[in-house]
């Protein structure tokens, strides 16, 4: 065969790679030849096959399984990119391409390609500038700088995946979430049941001038847990539909992250996982979850939000009179109309 057909063959072997393989495929010696295109399978003419591929930025030589030598396919596109560089900015590029979505931190480049610090600068603000690459925020490794194709996203292990904002934990977030999971669980995992009496019931209220007045309200809501054996309770698949589905989330959440709730709301205590994380059971019921939702801060809640010891817990520790308190004076314990209240809510006496 004519040397003068090597580029014909390497033609030949490019295209069936490329249109009958996927783009991450590895080609080993063996699989070339069995590609039927050289003649005789002549393993010299192979290899100056693909080293004219390689020489053309269409393949690029890897090692692959038990350190054999194996190729992989580049596309036209990138390939003119490659052929636009310096060998400097070629090394680096390939070094930052085979790390994919995870990404490189910039010491690590200088370990592979063991190009001096000002060569690797420059090369990376020339690649940076073609918009070849670009940098990443590691939120594993906030001071690290990291780089990747500039056409890749950022796997989760970068990112942080929904749960971060701009490399920073979204905690309100996160609990706005998991509440609505919560309480979305827990309407599939209790049984309503009519109230004892069924009849509204009175609230005493305090008005803006000082009297008291009664307000009617709904009788609560009783529920029963499903008996044993009950199978309605909702999937993964079931939960992360029903977030997406709200709108209470800005971006689509895969099941991964929806996962990651849910364990979180295991570990608290507030969900049960059944059948291997299958389906999850609700551990309050939906009105105790919108009870404790919907509770705000209140002047006679105000004292237990801010109890750190024993001493501000008791009256006597807010009391504005408590220099003034002595036994058998005008202000003592034994006429103060606090420790009744205090001690009946207290300590249930």
């Amino acid at each position: 065969m004519a040397s003068n057909s090597v580029p014909e063959l390497a033609s030949k072997i490019y295209d069936i790679c490329v249109s009958n393989y996927p783009s991450d495929h590895l080609f080993y010696q063996q699989d070339l030849l069995g590609l039927g295109i050289v003649p005789k399978n002549e393993i010299p003419l192979l290899l100056q096959c693909t080293q004219s591929l390689v020489d053309q930025k269409l393949f690029r030589l890897l090692q692959g399984k038990n350190d054999r030598l194996a190729w992989k396919v580049i596309s036209r596109e990138d390939a003119e990119k490659l052929q636009n560089l310096s060998p400097d900015e070629s090394l680096v590029y390939n070094v930052i391409h085979s790390t994919g979505r995870t990404g490189i931190w910039v010491r690590a480049i200088q370990n592979r390609t063991n190009l001096h610090k000002s060569i690797l600068d420059r090369c990376l603000k020339s690649l940076e500038g073609k918009n070849y690459i670009k940098s990443v925020h590691n939120v594993k490794h906030s001071s690290r700088k990291t780089y990747m194709l500039a056409g890749l996203a950022p796997s989760e292990d970068i990112t942080g995946g929904a749960w971060f904002t701009d490399g920073m934990l979204d905690e309100n977030f996160i609990n706005s979430v998991a509440g609505f999971i919560e309480y979305t669980v827990s309407r599939k995992s209790w049984y309503e049941m009519p109230s004892a009496d069924g009849g509204p019931r009175s609230k005493r209220i305090k008005t803006a001038d000082g009297t008291a007045s009664a307000r009617q309200e709904p009788g609560p809501k009783e529920y029963l847990p499903f008996p044993a054996g009950y199978q309605g309770y909702p999937s993964v698949e079931m939960i992360t539909a029903a977030v997406n589905e709200s709108g209470i989330t800005p971006v689509r959440l895969g099941e991964e992250s929806i996962t990651q709730l849910l364990e979180m709301l295991c570990y608290d205590n507030k969900l049960v996982a059944l059948n291997n994380g299958e389906i999850y059971r609700s551990v309050h019921n939906p009105e105790a979850i919108k009870q404790k939702t919907a509770k705000k801060p209140t002047t006679d809640d105000t004292d237990d939000r801010l109890v750190t010891n024993g001493m501000t817990e008791a009256p006597c520790g807010q009391c504005p009179v408590f220099k003034l308190c002595a036994p058998g004076g005008a202000v003592s314990p034994e006429s103060c109309e606090y420790f009744d209240p205090w001690l009946e809510k207290a300590l249930g006496f």
